[in-house]
C-alpha cells in the first residue's frame, strides 16, 4: 500500500528529497574518508565523484528500482499516445474502429465456438456415445466402401426400444 501512496505527487517529491539528502551524505562521507587518508579537499571531491560515477546517473539508477517507476512511464506513454492521436483524428478513428471491429468479430466467433463445440450436450445423463455395427448389405463393393447398410424400418424399430437405448442415431 505504501508503494501506491508513493504515486502521489507530494510523496514523490519527498522521496526525491530523501534520495538527494542520502546521496549528499554518502558523497560527503567518502570525501571525508579520502581527506583523512591524506588527499587534499579538491582531490578528495574529484576522487569521490569518479567513484560514484556522477550523481545524476546514480539518481537514475535508484529511480529505476522504485516499483512505481513502470506505472509512471506507462502513464507518460498513454498521455503521449493521446497527444499523437489528437493531432491526426482520421487515423485515430480508423484505428479505434479497426480495434472495435476485430474485438467484436473475435467475441462472436468464440461465443459461437463455445456454444457449438465446448458446451455440454443437453442430455439427462451424459455418457460417452457407443457405436455398434449391424451386418447388412455392403455399401458398394465396386468402390470399396466400408461399413454396412441398415434399413430405415430397422432403425425406427431400434429407436422405439427405450428399454435398451436412450437414443439411436441413424444416417443414410
Amino acid at each position: 500500500m505504501a508503494q501506491l501512496l508513493n504515486l502521489l505527487p507530494w510523496r514523490r517529491r519527498r522521496l526525491e528529497q530523501e534520495l538527494d539528502r542520502e546521496l549528499r551524505y554518502h558523497m560527503e562521507r567518502r570525501v571525508e574518508d579520502l581527506r583523512q587518508a591524506g588527499a587534499t579537499d579538491a582531490d578528495a571531491r574529484r576522487q569521490a565523484a569518479l567513484e560514484f560515477g556522477g550523481l545524476a546517473q546514480v539518481r537514475e539508477d535508484v529511480r529505476e528500482t522504485w516499483v512505481w517507476r513502470w506505472l509512471d512511464n506507462a502513464g507518460r506513454d498513454v498521455r503521449y499516445a493521446f497527444r499523437t492521436l489528437r493531432r491526426s483524428p482520421g487515423f485515430a478513428i480508423t484505428a479505434l474502429l479497426s480495434l472495435a471491429l476485430g474485438t467484436g468479430v473475435n467475441a462472436a466467433i468464440f461465443s459461437l465456438v463455445d456454444q457449438v463445440a465446448a458446451a455440454p450436450l443437453p442430455v439427462k445423463r451424459p455418457r460417452p456415445p457407443r457405436s455398434s455395427g449391424l451386418e447388412g448389405q455392403p455399401r458398394s463393393p465396386r468402390i470399396g466402401a466400408q461399413g454396412s447398410l441398415m434399413s430405415y424400418p430397422l432403425c425406427r424399430d431400434l429407436q422405439e426400444q427405450r428399454e435398451f437405448f436412450d437414443g439411436i442415431f441413424c444416417r443414410h
